[in-house]
């Protein structure tokens, strides 16, 4: 809660925001209260479990209790809720015997607490109310015996569930029972057996079902199942045929509801919006998405289809990235303009990743994980700036450069925003990209599967950084910043950055006409070989139902 605070102030510390961050933060004070003394599960001191069942469920309640209506009447509501409230009323004198125990080993603890509370039976056989149902009954093998019924379904007719497997037990041997004059262990399925034959014959009309496969495993038919079907085998009809079973016509049914008259196959999705329903901007990042996965691209920026992060999701990879590009600005900015003492840039970087780690509000466990790996870079991109700042080669760095450039007169604008630009001694450019993960080749820099630092050197060509007068540019270069047990790595790009430059803004803007301004379809992967980052709207484009991976 204190980092949901801390989020809801920087996203709404604006004054126009002030209203959303009261509702907002008397949420969060709800929600505490609502939790009490279940805040938090620390592994110490240790707790009764009877006294974190009371606890959890007093949150529970609190949090579903409305202004009108108090949180058990909507906890334990419904046909469900009856069932679960006399279970978790039943926990209680068990929970009492039991040792005190760490509460954070409690949601274990009561998951499997919840565990077959309600047998599938009791559900089936209740109506809505509660009561049973008036013309169905699931029973038992003595009940069986003593009513009638119209129709009587025989079910789970598999070897090891009817009969059950036979067990002689673990404390003695099939001799050491003969010598104790106890039963043999299959004289149980022959009275089974007795049960099986008077409910089969019995009934007026009997269903004799089994599961072909059960837990994802091949089962066996039932002893009495292939006995009946070999004693009818034998048998011959009028025409001389043997005798069978009959099929019943529910197995056909099902098969009809999932299998229709007619199939159609769908054709492979290919939207085509008009041209005024189509994007005007696009950022230099977004060229590979477009052109790895044209569907993806048009259900993001066309239908605005953004998946939501799921709740209580964990910290990953982006999260990092951004922690490092935000360290890296925060720093570059106070190196500009600076004479260079190795001394004071470690000062001035220790300060930007502690602003930096303080504004992510993490938990501790992810500080200690991360301070020492930003510890890591920041000695790496000392290194680096040492030897530049002993070559004299920089004259200015800007970090975090928004630009725009539009492209020849089309009304399209390709946004971008970089991570690092050095003006040079020569008055040239060099582009640096931070990267936390593998950085791209040259040969998909040169092939225009990453044409994000060339298209940049096209946009400082052209001044479209803020700042940045126009300036050819001489050095194209990624900074792998992964703080593992390799720091950082300089990774430059092969070949003439100015042709790279003028290769990527020549395939970019034929690109954008064909989509933006034209009236080219947005189908999903064109390229089997292009491979997009971004895969969350797949299933809009059924790409397991027409592609060659299998889901």
């Amino acid at each position: 809660l204190p980092g949901l605070r801390a989020r809801a102030r920087e996203a709404l510390g604006r004054e126009r925001d002030a209203i959303l961050l009261d509702r907002a933060l008397s949420l969060l004070d709800a929600l505490e209260r609502a939790l009490g003394d279940f805040f938090e599960l620390p592994d110490s001191p240790a707790r009764p479990p009877a006294d974190l069942l009371n606890a959890h469920l007093t949150a529970a309640e609190a949090l579903a209790a409305t202004d009108t209506r108090p949180g058990g009447l909507r906890l334990y509501a419904g046909e469900e809720g009856e069932p679960l409230a006399v279970h978790l009323a039943s926990l209680q004198p068990a929970f009492r015997e039991l040792a005190p125990m760490s509460p954070a080993s409690w949601p274990a603890l009561f998951d499997v607490a919840l565990e077959g509370p309600l047998a599938p039976s009791v559900r089936i056989s209740r109506g809505r109310e509660g009561g049973r149902h008036p013309r169905v009954a699931i029973l038992g093998l003595l009940e069986a015996r003593l009513l009638h019924f119209d129709l009587a379904v025989l079910g789970a007719l598999e070897e090891g569930v009817w009969p059950q497997a036979t067990d002689p037990g673990p404390w003695m041997s099939r001799p050491m029972r003969a010598e104790f004059g106890l039963p043999e262990p299959e004289a149980r399925i022959g009275r089974v057996a007795a049960d099986f034959l008077l409910a089969a014959a019995s009934a007026p009309n009997a269903v004799l079902a089994r599961a072909r496969k059960r837990a994802g495993s091949p089962t066996v038919p039932s002893r009495w199942l292939t006995r009946l079907e070999t004693f009818l085998g034998g048998q011959r009809d009028e025409h001389g045929q043997g005798l069978a079973l009959p099929q019943s016509p529910a197995v056909a049914w099902a098969a009809a509801l999932d299998m229709p008259e007619e199939v159609r196959p769908c054709p492979r999705p290919a939207p085509c919006p008009p041209p005024e329903a189509r994007p005007r901007e696009i950022t230099v990042t977004e060229i590979a998405d477009l052109v790895a996965d044209p569907y993806g691209y048009y259900a993001r920026r066309v239908l605005r289809l953004v998946p939501l992060d799921p709740l209580d999701a964990e910290v990953g990879a982006s999260d990092y990235g951004n922690l490092v590009h935000n360290t890296m600005k925060r720093w570059t900015q106070k190196l500009d303009g600076q004479p260079w003492d190795t001394a004071q840039a470690r000062a001035w970087y220790a300060e930007a990743a502690e602003q930096t780690l303080a504004e992510a509000a993490a938990r501790p466990g992810l500080l200690a994980f991360w301070r020492p790996r930003l510890a890591r870079i920041g000695e790496f991109v000392v290194a680096q700036e040492a030897a530049a700042a002993a070559g004299h080669r920089i004259l200015q760095r800007h970090a975090e450069v928004p630009g725009r450039l539009e492209l020849r007169g089309t009304g399209i604008f390709l946004k971008v925003r970089a991570d690092r630009i050095d003006r040079l001694c020569d008055h040239s450019l060099a582009l640096i990209d931070y990267k936390t993960g593998t950085p791209p080749s040259s040969g998909e820099v040169a092939d225009g599967r990453a044409p994000q630092l060339p298209l940049e050197a096209a946009i400082a060509e052209h001044g479209g950084f803020e700042g940045i007068p126009p300036a050819a540019t001489s050095a194209l270069t990624y900074w792998r910043l992964s703080g593992g047990g390799t720091a950082g790595e300089v990774k430059p790009v092969k070949g003439d950055p100015m042709a790279l430059a003028a290769d990527a803004l020549d395939n970019t803007e034929a690109l954008l006409r064909d989509f933006l301004l034209g009236s080219r379809r947005f189908m999903a992967r064109p390229h089997p070989r292009r491979s997009p980052v971004r895969r969350d709207h797949d299933h809009l484009a059924r790409v397991a139902e027409w592609g060659s991976e299998a889901e």
